[in-house]
């Protein structure tokens, strides 16, 4: 079998039923991960301007919107539009493969009628085809600032798509045929409303790809296979011993987000917190903050001095005066009134990275220090893992009290909040998903508050 025929055959065949035992608890959790921080994506202006554009777009069709829960439209505009709330924040998990596979998932799934378990298997589907394929992307198209979550989310997205769509083997070949030439997403608009929409677009992309497979549209049916291409380090041996019998939820694992920030800075930011927390300093005392790591550790963190909210999620001089100054890296600490605070931009000229004699390890792992120089002493803190690393784990009382304050931010109320999270945390059980999404239009919200 070809590599292409692998990755249809798995997306077509792959169930529940013959995996294994451990892996349906570490699915809930990300799926509940992204779901939550979807909803808080809802009310940022990305989102809106998003939703805002699909309904004059006027497309009909029974998908719910998340960011305007009185509008319903086709699966792949509300895989787009819910797919930009998804990763608005940058608060989902490492690699993104979830901001993009559950709005496509769920947009399928409202318009197929789908169960729950139905929904988990391409959602699974999904995810490990597109963490597959970043990995097999050539370091060529990586060097030219191709966004992973972009080009390998479209593919799949639409694996899981077709899964939904009942497609067969032949099918799907097509259908990632046709994602591969909708692939974007270039690293150089990081800092901007374009990254999320990266992701939006690649949830779209699926659904598109899938449908226009069903109705007989023709593509390249052995697209990995070809010279060229983005995905030249693929191997067969991946696609064929690997792809269905390890899985990127058990090993290497899901790396969630303690902090609506990149993953790189994800380290550094806990070491400045604890540093915070744990000495009273005043912003004038502080002489000096350096950031060690190893080369290239914060390569995304393109904005050095940031002036928007946007730009300082992607600065590690900002997330660091941020943090010392805050004690905390939320949602508020990005505000226009904090990046432009003339006390924090003092801060933010005295930080400074520092490339240590260091290897870069994989994402998430590998010392990164923080040192805090003031007039009287110097604080000093090292974290090796990540908060949410899976070798420094969220609970999953920690993830559903993420889940809430996600929730209480996309102003998601009593008691539908709790009921959201009842259902998601058994979401396998849900006879119909349009059932969960129902709940989160208006006219359901006001319904379930008077209950």
């Amino acid at each position: 079998m070809t590599m292409t025929q692998d990755v249809a055959g798995f997306a077509a065949a792959f169930s529940l039923r013959t995996a294994p035992a451990e892996l349906l608890p570490r699915v809930r959790e990300a799926f509940l991960d992204s779901f939550g921080v979807m909803l808080a994506g809802s009310r940022e202006e990305s989102a809106r301007i998003a939703a805002r554009w699909i309904r004059i777009e006027r497309a009909e069709g029974s998908c719910a919107v998340i960011a305007q829960r009185d509008f319903r439209t086709s699966p792949a505009n509300a895989a787009l539009a819910n797919g930009v709330a998804a990763h608005t924040l940058d608060y989902d998990h490492f690699g993104h493969q979830s901001a993009v596979m559950v709005p496509c998932v769920l947009a399928a799934g409202e318009a197929k009628g789908c169960s729950g378990r139905e929904l988990i298997e391409a959602y699974i589907v999904g995810v490990e085809v597109s963490a597959l394929l970043a990995k097999g992307m050539g370091k060529e198209a990586q060097g030219i600032g191709l966004h992973p979550a972009g080009v390998c989310g479209s593919l799949g997205a639409a694996a899981a798509a077709g899964k939904i769509f009942h497609l067969g083997p032949e099918q799907i070949q097509i259908g990632l045929g046709i994602a591969a030439s909708l692939t974007a997403g270039l690293s150089q608009n990081f800092g901007t409303m374009v990254k999320p929409l990266h992701l939006g677009n690649a949830a779209r992309n699926g659904i598109m790809a899938a449908q226009l497979a069903a109705a007989g549209f023709t593509a390249n049916p052995q697209i990995f296979d070809q010279a060229g291409g983005f995905f030249g380090a693929l191997s067969a041996e991946e696609t064929s011993e690997k792809l269905g019998k390890h899985f990127r939820f058990l090993q290497p694992g899901i790396a969630f987000k303690a902090y609506p920030c990149p993953y790189s800075s994800q380290r550094a930011v806990d070491a400045i917190i604890k540093i915070a927390e744990r000495h009273n300093m005043i912003p004038d005392d502080v002489t000096e903050i350096t950031c060690a790591a190893a080369p290239k550790t914060f390569r995304v963190l393109i904005h050095h001095r940031p002036t928007t909210s946007l730009e300082a999620k992607f600065s590690l001089e900002y997330l660091l005066a941020a943090g010392l100054k805050l004690r905390t890296i939320d949602e508020e600490c990005f505000s226009p009134e904090h990046v432009n605070d003339p006390e924090m931009r003092g801060l933010v000229e005295k930080v400074r990275s520092i490339d240590a004699h260091l290897e870069r390890e994989i994402p998430g792992e590998g010392d990164v220090t923080v040192q805090v120089r003031t007039r009287a002493a110097v604080f000093e803190e090292t974290v090796t893992y990540a908060p949410g690393h899976p070798k420094n784990p969220l609970t999953w009382e920690r993830l559903a009290e993420k889940y809430r304050a996600c929730a209480r931010q996309g102003e998601i109320q009593e008691p539908t909040l709790s009921r959201s999270l009842e259902m998601l945390s058994r979401i396998e059980d849900i006879d119909d998903v349009r059932d969960l999404m129902r709940i989160f239009a208006t006219q359901d919200l006001a319904r379930e508050q008077v209950r």
